[in-house]
């Protein structure tokens, strides 16, 4: 889960994972809570210095701040983003430990052996199913927001506002930041993909996970209804058949592509468009269009079928910086920990498909 709630970790079995991650972020608030409370009382004393106040008498004031913030990342973190692969994956996210920040995974292989009888009385064999493990990075995404120590808000009554905006913005560049984690992967300063305890994520659109596919159509600009027929179901047997994936599919297509199967008719009646007959196709669920995507771009991914899922060890959420000095300014801080899990089989199988022309 990427946000802090309950009643939906309850839900979706992240109780646990998600109430230890709350106590992460709690401490680290009770930390800074000094610093709130004179944020807090700048604000609402307009800097005439009248009312001194420390972090024990603004306790009420503290917890509705972050709750109000709490809220926002809620908010933020619902599917209803322009990122249309990101809405999916949200109800698909599986929380873990702050701690855990490379999370392993089985890759399964053949079954065990099984027998039928009348009588049940055989014994059971042992050649247990074979598998090998596979992990992904869970990385902190942050960014952060200040006023500075002589900032004029404060002689404002528009200062608290002023914080909520600035944060909800900060939540807001935190996602965008996860979703190029998801498409580009993990990289360093200077572009290179990094490795940890032996790990890397290259994002959906190089990692090895991922079956990378050349298209040999522009589905963005290609007109002949037929053609485009053809290419698509040879792209869908690329998991059905080639990698033995029968989970229903979903396709994350171009705004371009989108467009183009959008005007283009099937038949000479003109009664039904490409994408109208695509949808018709046996295995594919739906087609989506995503803002990632650019050009003659496409993602194929069976989302019930358990192959991909954010691993999030800590829900995201915001924290005020300790001040050390009297001039120090007001900073604070909007983080979580989120990887991507995509599986594999033992033997090489791929679950999920990125397409692009050459």
């Amino acid at each position: 889960m990427f946000y802090f709630s309950t009643k939906k970790a309850t839900e979706t079995g992240n109780l646990e994972a998600n109430t230890a991650q709350f106590g992460e972020l709690q401490i680290a608030r009770d930390a800074s809570a000094q610093a709130v409370a004179e944020f807090i009382i700048r604000a609402n004393s307009r800097g005439n210095g009248a009312i001194k106040v420390d972090a024990a008498n603004a306790v009420d004031d503290i917890r509705r701040l972050y709750k109000a913030y709490d809220q926002t990342v809620l908010s933020e973190f619902q599917p209803n983003t322009e990122f249309t692969l990101l809405n999916d994956l949200m109800a698909l996210s599986r929380s873990v430990r702050l701690e855990e920040s490379v999370y392993e995974y089985a890759r399964k292989g053949s079954g065990g052996i099984a027998h039928t009888s009348m009588s049940g009385q055989i014994g059971a064999l042992l050649d247990a199913g074979a598998f090998t493990f596979d992990g992904t990075m869970v990385p902190i995404h942050d960014t952060g927001f200040k006023f500075g120590f002589r900032d004029p808000i404060f002689a404002k009554g528009s200062a608290l506002a002023s914080l909520s905006d600035a944060q909800s913005d900060s939540v807001d560049t935190v996602r965008r930041k996860y979703v190029d984690f998801i498409w580009n992967g993990f990289r360093d300063s200077e572009g290179n993909f990094i490795k940890f305890d032996g790990k890397s994520w290259k994002g959906l659109r190089a990692d090895e996970r991922v079956a990378q596919v050349t298209l040999t159509v522009n589905f963005a600009t290609e007109q002949d209804g037929k053609k485009i027929r053809t290419e698509i179901i040879k792209l869908r047997d690329v998991l059905k058949l080639q990698n033995l994936q029968y989970g229903e599919q979903t396709w994350y297509v171009s705004g371009e592509i989108l467009s183009n199967w959008e005007s283009v008719y099937f038949d000479v009646n003109q009664t039904r468009t490409i994408l109208d007959e695509v949808k018709k196709i046996t295995g594919i669920k739906d087609i989506k269009e995503d803002y990632e995507l650019k050009g003659n771009e496409m993602l194929i991914i069976p989302l019930g079928a358990g192959v991909i899922a954010p691993i999030v060890g800590q829900a995201f959420g915001t924290v005020a910086d300790p001040r050390q000095f009297y001039n120090s300014d007001y900073v604070w801080r909007t983080w979580g920990a989120a990887g991507l899990m995509v599986k594999q089989d033992i033997v090489g199988h791929f679950s999920v498909v990125h397409a692009k022309g050459a």
